[in-house]
């Protein structure tokens, strides 16, 4: 799988971190490019030509363990994912979140918007 219109991923880190990333791309057989970044600096770019998708994942967890991100990447943090899905669940419902010390684990119900219904009737 070769994708023409996309930059090869890169990471950029520095001479000390460089030996257990190329010990994984050489043990799974993932070709890189090494690049200074700079003659003084330390700091150095590694350039990733994957063709298989199971590598490209397998290299994401090996970056996530070594706490690497790759260069141009934004990546959300799961804590901030999982606080807008619990706002917006609770605009939806019909929720409020309470304010103080222990906001994150309960919810009150807001009824001033709900139906009532007369369920002692018949008709």
């Amino acid at each position: 799988m070769s994708f023409i219109n996309e930059v090869a991923p890169s990471v950029t880190l520095k001479k000390k971190n460089i030996l257990p990333l190329v010990e994984y791309c050489i043990e799974n057989k993932i070709d890189y490019t090494v690049k200074s970044k700079s003659e003084n600096s330390d700091e150095f770019d590694v350039e990733f030509l994957i063709h298989n998708t199971k590598k490209a994942i397998a290299l994401g967890m090996c970056l996530k363990e070594l706490k690497l991100e790759l260069n141009g990447l934004t990546v959300t943090p799961i804590s901030a994912i999982k606080a807008s899905k619990k706002v917006l669940s609770a605009k939806e419902t019909g929720l409020t979140l309470p304010s103080g010390n222990n906001a994150e684990s309960e919810t009150v119900m807001a009824f001033d918007d709900a139906l009532q219904f007369d369920l002692g009737t018949s008709n």
